[in-house]
């Protein structure tokens, strides 16, 4: 379960949440299991935190440091993820229907059996370096409007619509 104080200071806000972490560099936030689900967390830093199996649904994580987060099982349904940062994060399996990917970065993430639907929005979203290996519900339209490159790892069903060459290098 979450660190009880952890949950205290993050109910406080983003402003106070970034004030402790601050303070506090060697700490571990930990979030799991946690619900947090509809908060207003845009510009968190939760660099390396714990939120496997956390419940985020439609939460505001827009502009949120996420680089390096655990968040294998988490429910991210209607999420606002908009221009996070999310490079090298764990979000295998993770529930994303209707979320808002748009200018986040998911560099060498691992998204591995992640959950998506046609609504999730991915305007510039870079997914250079991305394991989307055993993904559900994409679409092609989805990573043409992405930012990918060869290291790119696409489910199979999108592997074999993808012409040779298609992916952008950047």
């Amino acid at each position: 379960m979450a660190v009880e104080q952890h949950l205290s200071l993050i109910n406080q806000g983003p402003e106070v949440w970034n004030d402790w972490i601050k303070k506090n560099p060697d700490e571990t936030p930990d979030f799991f299991q946690a619900d947090l689900r509809g908060k207003q967390l845009s510009g968190i830093n939760l660099q390396k935190a714990n939120l496997k199996e956390a419940k985020l649904q439609t939460s505001n994580l827009s502009n949120a440091l996420l680089n390096d987060a655990k968040l294998r099982k988490a429910k991210l349904q209607e999420t606002n993820l908009q221009r996070a940062n999310l490079e090298n994060a764990d979000l295998r399996e993770v529930n994303l229907f209707e979320a808002n990917l748009q200018f986040a970065n998911l560099q060498n993430a691992d998204l591995q059996g992640a959950q998506f639907s046609e609504d999730v929005l991915f305007t510039q979203t870079n997914l250079k370096g991305t394991n989307l290996k055993g993904a559900t519900g994409l679409t092609l339209g989805q990573i043409e409007s992405a930012i990918t490159d060869k290291t790119t790892k696409l489910p199979d069903y999108l592997d074999e619509e993808m012409e040779d060459g298609f992916l952008l290098q950047m």
